[in-house]
């Protein structure tokens, strides 16, 4: 018997192995792919600026205060992008978490450039590449973690599939190749890591755990200050009961010294930000967004943020569907993690939800959720283990099936994201249903395109999108096409460019008749 379980044990382990390794082999070839097609690949872009902004200033100009870009600003608007603090100094405008999170990567690039005689000026291709490798990384340790807390509920069949889906079956995987020094792979790791540590401490209660559990949420709201509603977690974790929670609240109120050790420790990690603020903004407390960064709690966009075409999170990642489907066997067999995973998932959602940028900018689909795969991966589990145990054996294979076509669909969307078949903004109804099945933009995909309106989202005001096509505009194309395609010659040097940009003749045309239109004297 003892032997049947170490064989099995092993068995478990090899798949488990074999997953790990063939995800990050894909993510890898993924990187390299995207590189190739791109020599001169950028990842240190957007809103990264703001995060990585503390390496470059205290590596290679010495001066956090952003002094030298006071002194010349135009001569650094495409690597920094401070904000004015009141007193008139420069600050950057996000925490440092992702600075902390990039440095074991970025410091030894930094000073191995320097001993070698090369360019060290904390932009070159060999830093893009030391966040990459950092993403990675992080990747890594997160499934790893996830599969030593997922062990302890379901076999390796059910993780496997959970792993696979929720790294090449969601949006993770776009920012795991094509934007991967974003904060959501970080956070992602760190989440899981902090469930991981306050299981393990609720079993031996010790100081060290508690000290860890500290760190982890200090870096977490770091990292994405948001991110703190997962503390919610910490009382409710395994709790699936009132008994219990009763229980738990006795044990937490009897180790007090482990709450304030918690507080104590998570206010060291913020120490060097505060000290920050306080030296260039004058405050101990500095948002760095201003007026722009607010929240409409009474009015949080939750159909929007959850099904919209702009950026829906269940219509650009329809894989977590399972995830909600999943809560109600979560709920059924194992409430004791239902409980404190649906309530940090409501609120959390809320949040995002009552954000005043709903959408999070230009993304492919709802980034934000990503920081929550690692406790969705529970709900899914708990899906995926149903099917995988049922009595009918078409059930069984249902996992498979769903995860093949999942995965597919994700990764034909995320082709169509890069050719511009997906909008990173600016979707629409009209639009999706014109890119639908098509990997690049076709038709009238771009005129059925609608910009958000910024300054009314500052208000919390969201108008519908109004695709405006009068009958009018579409007559006057057809006009032209008619031109175009009775014309041999044209029609020979529209080919060419068709072939060139890799698209059908007929969108080139419907292209230039469009172009015509807009153009005419």
């Amino acid at each position: 018997m003892i032997l049947h379980l170490k064989k099995r044990l092993s068995k478990d382990s090899v798949i488990l192995l074999l997953t790990v390794l063939f995800i990050m082999l894909t993510l890898i070839l993924r990187n390299i792919q995207l590189t190739v097609e791109n020599k001169n690949r950028v990842v240190i872009y957007g809103d990264v600026l703001h995060y990585y902004a503390f390496l470059p200033a205290i590596l290679v100009y010495h001066d956090l205060h952003l002094d030298f870009v006071a002194k010349s600003p135009g001569k650094f608007s495409d690597r920094f992008w401070p904000v004015v603090a009141p007193n008139g100094k420069y600050v950057i405008m996000t925490t440092m978490g992702m600075s902390i999170m990039y440095s074991p990567f970025v410091v030894p690039v930094h000073y191995f450039l320097k001993l070698t005689g090369q360019d060290a000026d904390g932009f070159s291709s060999a830093y893009n590449y030391a966040l990459i490798v950092a993403s990675l990384f992080y990747t890594l340790l997160a499934l790893i973690l996830l599969i030593k807390i997922l062990r302890q509920y379901y076999s390796s069949k059910t993780i496997s599939i959970v792993l696979i889906l929720l790294t090449l079956g969601t949006n993770l995987i776009h920012y795991n190749t094509r934007e991967p020094a974003f904060s959501h792979v970080f956070s992602f790791f760190l989440i899981i890591w902090l469930t991981y540590c306050i299981d393990k401490y609720y079993k031996n209660n010790s100081i060290y755990q508690a000290v860890l559990v500290g760190f982890i949420l200090g870096l977490i709201t770091l990292v994405r200050p948001t991110n703190a509603v997962v503390m919610i977690i910490i009382p409710f974790w395994k709790i699936g009961s009132i008994y219990e929670l009763k229980m738990r609240i006795t044990t937490l109120l009897k180790n007090w010294h482990h709450i304030l050790i918690i507080g104590v420790v998570i206010l060291i990690t913020w120490l060097p930000q505060i000290i920050y603020w306080k030296s260039t903004a004058g405050t101990f407390f500095f948002n760095g967004y201003g007026d722009g960064g607010k929240f409409f709690f009474g009015n949080p966009q939750l159909i929007n943020i959850l099904f919209s075409y702009r950026k829906g999170w269940l219509l650009y990642t329809p894989s977590m569907i399972i995830a909600i489907i999943g809560f109600y066997w979560l709920y059924k067999n194992k409430r004791h993690l239902f409980f404190p995973i649906v309530i940090y998932f409501v609120i959390n959602t809320w949040i995002l939800a009552s954000w005043w940028l709903w959408w999070f900018g230009g993304s492919y689909g709802n980034r934000a959720f990503i920081d929550m795969y690692g406790l969705l991966a529970f709900p899914i589990a708990a899906f995926i283990d149903h099917l995988n145990f049922s009595k009918y054996r078409c059930l069984r294979l249902a996992p498979i099936f769903l995860l093949f076509v999942f995965v597919a669909h994700n990764l034909f969307q995320l082709q169509q994201y890069h050719n511009g078949a997906i909008h990173y903004v600016s979707m629409t109804k009209e639009a999706y249903w014109e890119s639908f099945g098509k990997l690049k933009p076709q038709g009238n995909f771009y005129e059925l395109l609608v910009f958000p309106d910024y300054e009314l989202a500052k208000k919390g005001i969201y108008p519908k999108p109004e695709v405006k096509v009068p009958e009018k505009i579409e007559k006057n194309v057809q006009f032209y096409e008619k031109q175009l395609r009775n014309s041999p010659e044209m029609i020979r040097m529209l080919e060419e460019k068709a072939i060139k940009e890799n698209i059908s003749l007929d969108s080139m045309i419907k292209r230039d008749a469009l172009w015509l239109y807009k153009n005419k004297k």
